[in-house]
């Protein structure tokens, strides 16, 4: 009989503010922000569930597979709107962080222990 574990899921993303990177187009900038932790598929699905639920957090979009989050400021509207994108942003990772948090300690996973300590 194997030896399994109930182990809390971890929601720990975060957002990397030092690897932000801005792209000009023609009258706005596109950036990119990376986001450090496991972005596994519950946590993308919550980030997913996060923003379709509001028209202002629309403007976000998730790269799963990069880690990084892409959107767009028109050049107008100066920096204020760039730091107030990432305000909204780093508050609804900690948003989904919270949702996947709470999904998970109300349904623990249950994995199998490492073979180094399963009972022989």
């Amino acid at each position: 009989m194997d030896d399994h574990w109930l182990v809390p899921g971890s929601s720990d993303v975060t957002v990397d503010l030092s690897r932000l990177q801005g792209e000009p187009r023609a009258g706005d900038t596109r950036y990119t922000v990376a986001l450090n932790g496991s972005l596994r598929s519950d946590w993308v699905d919550v980030w997913r569930e996060v923003l379709s639920a509001s028209a202002v957090l629309r403007r976000f979009e998730i790269d799963p597979f990069g880690a990084v989050v892409h959107f767009t400021c028109r050049n107008v509207d100066g920096t204020a709107m760039v730091f107030d994108a990432l305000e909204r942003l780093e508050a609804t990772v900690k948003r989904v962080n919270e949702i996947v948090s709470v999904r998970h300690a109300s349904a623990p996973q249950v994995i199998a222990a490492p073979t180094s300590l399963r009972a022989r």
